[in-house]
């Protein structure tokens, strides 16, 4: 009797259906978030390692050597990455930053200079090899997961990574084709 009885299956399957699509909807929008922030923090990342590549040694430049003054590359990504992110001096986020679970990590900062080229590094499962002088950049930042990602067995917070490398160019031209 009960097997042929199934009046209201359907309404059970709907219903467990429906709790699926909107679980697998929210994981979705929960990784789109992580991924949208990570897009954000890596493009001022690059802004910060592009101001820690222009601090050029002014007497090597002369020369038409190109130099970067590590004391200067290293205080210029701080300052910038700490405006561009809204963080304070312990690269904590303040009202208004796109970073909202923790602070701010630099993992690796590498200024590469003329006599390391070609310069290999790994950081975790990445490996890049520069060559030219150049400065890296590693962050790592806290997000926090949504509910159902937790649900999922996700930890409260993770940990995102982002990676960037900038390079200064010396072009030479000559003066009437400025």
């Amino acid at each position: 009797m009960i097997i042929k009885d199934q009046r209201g299956s359907a309404s059970v399957l709907a219903l467990f259906m429906v709790i699926c699509i909107f679980s697998v909807g929210a994981l979705v929008a929960d990784t789109a978030k992580h991924f949208c922030v990570k897009i954000a923090v890596k493009q001022k990342l690059n802004i910060s390692l592009r101001s820690a590549a222009a601090q050029l040694d002014g007497d090597e430049l002369k020369n038409a050597n190109l130099v970067i003054d590590e004391a200067g590359a290293v205080q210029a990504f701080i300052e910038v990455l700490k405006i561009n992110l809204v963080l304070d001096g312990s690269l904590t986020p303040r009202a208004g930053s796109i970073l909202n679970a923790g602070p701010a990590r630099i993992e690796y900062f590498k200024v590469v200079k003329p006599g390391e080229i070609p310069f290999t590094y790994t950081f975790g499962g990445y490996t890049e090899t520069v060559d030219r002088v150049a400065v890296v950049g590693i962050i790592s930042f806290p997000v926090k997961n949504g509910i159902f990602s937790r649900l999922a067995g996700s930890p409260e917070t993770g940990t995102i990574y982002c990676h960037a490398t900038a390079a200064p160019e010396l072009i030479s031209r000559s003066a009437d084709e400025i």
